[in-house]
Protein backbone atom coordinates (compact mmCIF):
# COMPACT_ATOMS: atom_id res chain seq x y z
CA UNK A 1 0.00 0.00 0.00
CA UNK A 2 2.81 2.40 0.89
CA UNK A 3 4.56 1.59 -2.40
CA UNK A 4 1.31 2.35 -4.27
CA UNK A 5 1.01 5.82 -2.65
CA UNK A 6 4.64 6.52 -3.46
CA UNK A 7 4.03 5.66 -7.11
CA UNK A 8 1.06 8.06 -7.29
CA UNK A 9 3.16 10.89 -5.81
CA UNK A 10 5.90 10.29 -8.39
CA UNK A 11 3.38 10.31 -11.25
CA UNK A 12 1.68 13.50 -10.02
CA UNK A 13 5.04 15.23 -9.61
CA UNK A 14 5.98 14.23 -13.14
CA UNK A 15 2.72 15.67 -14.48
CA UNK A 16 3.28 19.02 -12.72
CA UNK A 17 6.85 19.28 -14.00
CA UNK A 18 5.75 18.32 -17.52
CA UNK A 19 2.98 20.93 -17.40
CA UNK A 20 5.45 23.71 -16.55
CA UNK A 21 7.88 22.53 -19.18
CA UNK A 22 5.15 22.50 -21.85
CA UNK A 23 4.14 26.05 -20.91
CA UNK A 24 7.69 27.32 -21.21
CA UNK A 25 8.30 25.67 -24.58
CA UNK A 26 4.86 26.33 -26.05
CA UNK A 27 4.92 28.23 -29.32
CA UNK A 28 2.96 31.48 -29.35
CA UNK A 29 1.72 33.62 -32.21
CA UNK A 30 4.04 36.46 -33.34
CA UNK A 31 3.75 39.68 -31.33
CA UNK A 32 3.38 43.22 -32.59
CA UNK A 33 4.22 45.60 -29.73
CA UNK A 34 3.61 49.35 -29.70
CA UNK A 35 5.79 51.94 -27.98
CA UNK A 36 5.13 55.65 -27.35
CA UNK A 37 7.27 58.70 -27.99
CA UNK A 38 8.30 58.96 -24.33
CA UNK A 39 11.97 59.84 -24.11
CA UNK A 40 14.17 58.52 -22.49
CA UNK A 41 12.14 55.29 -22.26
CA UNK A 42 11.17 54.86 -25.92
CA UNK A 43 11.61 57.24 -28.85
CA UNK A 44 12.51 57.51 -32.51
CA UNK A 45 16.05 58.44 -33.48
CA UNK A 46 17.07 58.42 -37.14
CA UNK A 47 14.11 56.18 -37.91
CA UNK A 48 15.04 53.64 -35.24
CA UNK A 49 13.17 52.93 -31.99
CA UNK A 50 15.59 53.26 -29.08
CA UNK A 51 15.59 54.13 -25.36
CA UNK A 52 16.14 52.74 -21.89
CA UNK A 53 12.92 50.67 -22.02
CA UNK A 54 14.11 48.97 -25.19
CA UNK A 55 17.35 47.94 -23.47
CA UNK A 56 15.41 46.62 -20.48
CA UNK A 57 12.86 44.76 -22.58
CA UNK A 58 15.11 43.11 -25.18
CA UNK A 59 16.19 40.28 -22.80
CA UNK A 60 12.55 39.70 -21.83
CA UNK A 61 11.27 39.37 -25.40
CA UNK A 62 14.34 37.33 -26.32
CA UNK A 63 13.61 34.81 -23.55
CA UNK A 64 9.98 34.60 -24.69
CA UNK A 65 11.27 33.10 -27.97
CA UNK A 66 8.41 34.77 -29.85
CA UNK A 67 8.82 36.66 -33.11
CA UNK A 68 8.30 40.27 -32.03
CA UNK A 69 7.94 43.44 -34.10
CA UNK A 70 7.70 46.98 -32.72
CA UNK A 71 5.67 49.95 -33.93
CA UNK A 72 6.08 53.57 -32.81
CA UNK A 73 3.15 55.85 -31.88
CA UNK A 74 3.14 59.48 -30.83
CA UNK A 75 1.34 58.95 -27.51
CA UNK A 76 -0.39 56.46 -25.21
CA UNK A 77 -3.85 57.38 -26.48
CA UNK A 78 -2.88 56.25 -29.98
CA UNK A 79 -1.35 53.08 -28.54
CA UNK A 80 -4.61 52.12 -26.87
CA UNK A 81 -6.58 52.93 -30.02
CA UNK A 82 -4.21 50.74 -32.05
CA UNK A 83 -4.62 47.90 -29.55
CA UNK A 84 -8.43 48.17 -29.73
CA UNK A 85 -8.19 48.02 -33.55
CA UNK A 86 -5.89 44.95 -33.37
CA UNK A 87 -3.03 46.82 -35.05
CA UNK A 88 -0.83 45.79 -32.12
CA UNK A 89 -0.97 43.00 -29.53
CA UNK A 90 0.36 45.10 -26.65
CA UNK A 91 2.46 48.08 -25.64
CA UNK A 92 5.21 49.05 -23.20
CA UNK A 93 6.38 50.50 -20.91
CA UNK A 94 3.20 51.77 -19.30
CA UNK A 95 1.60 52.40 -15.95
CA UNK A 96 -1.77 50.87 -15.15
CA UNK A 97 -5.23 52.42 -15.44
CA UNK A 98 -8.80 51.12 -15.63
CA UNK A 99 -9.36 52.00 -19.29
CA UNK A 100 -6.29 50.03 -20.39
CA UNK A 101 -7.33 47.16 -18.10
CA UNK A 102 -10.59 46.77 -20.03
CA UNK A 103 -8.72 45.77 -23.17
CA UNK A 104 -5.40 44.35 -21.97
CA UNK A 105 -3.67 42.65 -19.05
CA UNK A 106 -0.87 44.34 -17.12
CA UNK A 107 2.35 42.44 -16.46
CA UNK A 108 4.61 42.26 -13.45
CA UNK A 109 6.66 45.49 -13.14
CA UNK A 110 9.64 45.73 -15.45
CA UNK A 111 10.77 48.82 -13.53
CA UNK A 112 9.25 51.69 -11.53
CA UNK A 113 8.40 55.20 -12.60
CA UNK A 114 8.46 58.17 -10.19
CA UNK A 115 5.57 60.59 -10.69
CA UNK A 116 7.09 63.85 -9.50
CA UNK A 117 6.31 67.52 -8.98
CA UNK A 118 8.68 70.21 -10.23
CA UNK A 119 8.56 73.92 -9.42
CA UNK A 120 10.96 76.86 -9.33
CA UNK A 121 13.30 76.72 -6.33
CA UNK A 122 11.95 79.92 -4.79
CA UNK A 123 8.36 78.64 -4.81
CA UNK A 124 7.02 76.70 -1.82
CA UNK A 125 3.84 74.81 -2.65
CA UNK A 126 1.65 72.33 -0.82
CA UNK A 127 0.75 70.32 -3.88
CA UNK A 128 -2.14 68.47 -2.23
CA UNK A 129 -3.79 71.59 -0.76
CA UNK A 130 -7.14 72.94 -1.91
CA UNK A 131 -5.58 76.37 -2.47
CA UNK A 132 -2.97 74.94 -4.85
CA UNK A 133 -5.55 72.88 -6.73
CA UNK A 134 -7.85 75.87 -7.10
CA UNK A 135 -5.35 78.49 -8.24
CA UNK A 136 -2.18 76.88 -9.61
CA UNK A 137 -1.67 75.80 -13.21
CA UNK A 138 0.10 72.48 -13.62
CA UNK A 139 1.72 71.38 -16.87
CA UNK A 140 1.92 67.73 -17.85
CA UNK A 141 2.23 65.64 -20.98
CA UNK A 142 -1.05 65.22 -22.81
CA UNK A 143 -2.75 61.83 -23.15
CA UNK A 144 -0.76 60.20 -20.34
CA UNK A 145 -1.68 58.74 -16.95
CA UNK A 146 -0.26 61.82 -15.21
CA UNK A 147 -2.74 63.95 -17.17
CA UNK A 148 -5.60 61.65 -16.16
CA UNK A 149 -4.51 61.68 -12.51
CA UNK A 150 -4.33 65.48 -12.33
CA UNK A 151 -7.71 65.92 -14.00
CA UNK A 152 -9.44 63.41 -11.76
CA UNK A 153 -7.95 64.97 -8.64
CA UNK A 154 -9.18 68.49 -9.39
CA UNK A 155 -6.02 70.27 -10.58
CA UNK A 156 -5.91 73.06 -13.18
CA UNK A 157 -4.13 71.22 -15.99
CA UNK A 158 -2.15 72.56 -18.93
CA UNK A 159 -1.57 69.78 -21.48
CA UNK A 160 1.66 70.08 -23.44
CA UNK A 161 4.47 68.18 -25.14
CA UNK A 162 7.52 66.78 -23.34
CA UNK A 163 9.91 69.32 -24.86
CA UNK A 164 7.89 72.31 -23.62
CA UNK A 165 7.82 71.34 -19.94
CA UNK A 166 11.08 73.03 -18.77
CA UNK A 167 10.50 76.30 -20.66
CA UNK A 168 6.91 76.64 -19.43
CA UNK A 169 8.19 76.41 -15.88
CA UNK A 170 11.22 78.66 -16.34
CA UNK A 171 9.14 81.34 -18.06
CA UNK A 172 6.53 81.18 -15.27
CA UNK A 173 3.76 80.26 -17.69
CA UNK A 174 2.77 77.50 -15.28
CA UNK A 175 3.25 77.14 -11.54
CA UNK A 176 4.41 73.53 -11.55
CA UNK A 177 5.07 70.49 -13.70
CA UNK A 178 3.82 67.00 -12.89
CA UNK A 179 5.57 64.31 -14.87
CA UNK A 180 7.45 61.06 -14.92
CA UNK A 181 10.71 62.14 -13.30
CA UNK A 182 13.04 60.62 -15.90
CA UNK A 183 11.05 62.22 -18.72
CA UNK A 184 11.30 65.73 -17.23
CA UNK A 185 15.01 65.32 -16.48
CA UNK A 186 15.61 64.21 -20.08
CA UNK A 187 13.63 67.21 -21.38
CA UNK A 188 15.84 69.51 -19.29
CA UNK A 189 18.96 67.83 -20.67
CA UNK A 190 17.74 68.14 -24.27
CA UNK A 191 16.84 71.82 -23.71
CA UNK A 192 20.13 72.50 -21.90
CA UNK A 193 18.23 73.64 -18.82
CA UNK A 194 19.97 73.27 -15.46
CA UNK A 195 17.88 71.01 -13.23
CA UNK A 196 19.21 72.88 -10.17
CA UNK A 197 16.71 75.64 -11.05
CA UNK A 198 13.89 73.40 -9.83
CA UNK A 199 12.77 71.73 -6.63
CA UNK A 200 11.51 68.15 -6.87
CA UNK A 201 8.92 66.23 -4.89
CA UNK A 202 8.04 62.58 -5.59
CA UNK A 203 4.28 62.02 -5.45
CA UNK A 204 4.21 58.28 -6.14
CA UNK A 205 6.33 55.37 -7.32
CA UNK A 206 4.33 53.57 -10.00
CA UNK A 207 4.94 50.13 -11.52
CA UNK A 208 5.99 50.37 -15.16
CA UNK A 209 5.17 47.23 -17.13
CA UNK A 210 3.92 45.61 -20.31
CA UNK A 211 0.30 45.46 -21.50
CA UNK A 212 -0.82 42.47 -23.60
CA UNK A 213 -4.22 42.52 -25.30
CA UNK A 214 -6.93 40.23 -23.96
CA UNK A 215 -7.65 39.09 -27.51
CA UNK A 216 -4.06 37.87 -27.94
CA UNK A 217 -4.11 36.17 -24.54
CA UNK A 218 -7.35 34.40 -25.44
CA UNK A 219 -5.61 32.79 -28.40
CA UNK A 220 -2.32 32.12 -26.61
CA UNK A 221 -3.06 30.34 -23.35
CA UNK A 222 -0.41 30.59 -20.66
CA UNK A 223 1.40 33.47 -22.35
CA UNK A 224 0.95 35.99 -19.51
CA UNK A 225 2.15 33.55 -16.87
CA UNK A 226 5.19 32.80 -19.02
CA UNK A 227 5.89 36.51 -19.54
CA UNK A 228 5.61 37.26 -15.83
CA UNK A 229 8.00 34.45 -14.92
CA UNK A 230 10.56 35.85 -17.36
CA UNK A 231 10.15 39.39 -15.98
CA UNK A 232 10.58 38.16 -12.42
CA UNK A 233 13.66 36.11 -13.36
CA UNK A 234 15.14 39.05 -15.24
CA UNK A 235 14.58 41.38 -12.28
CA UNK A 236 16.23 38.89 -9.92
CA UNK A 237 19.23 38.78 -12.22
CA UNK A 238 19.64 42.57 -12.12
CA UNK A 239 19.28 42.94 -8.34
Amino acid sequence: MNNYKYLIIILLSHLVISSHADTDTQSYEPLVMGVPEFKPYTYLHNGKIIGSAIKQSVPIFSDLKVNTAMKHYENYSLLLKALKNNEINGFFLASQNTERDRHAEFSQPVTFNNWSWFSLKQKKFKYDSGAFKGTATVATIGKTNTFRWLTRNGYQVHSTSISQLPSLLLNKQVDAVFSAESVFLQACKDSEVNISSFSTHIEAKRPFGIYISKQYLGKNKGFMQHLNRIINNTNKGTN
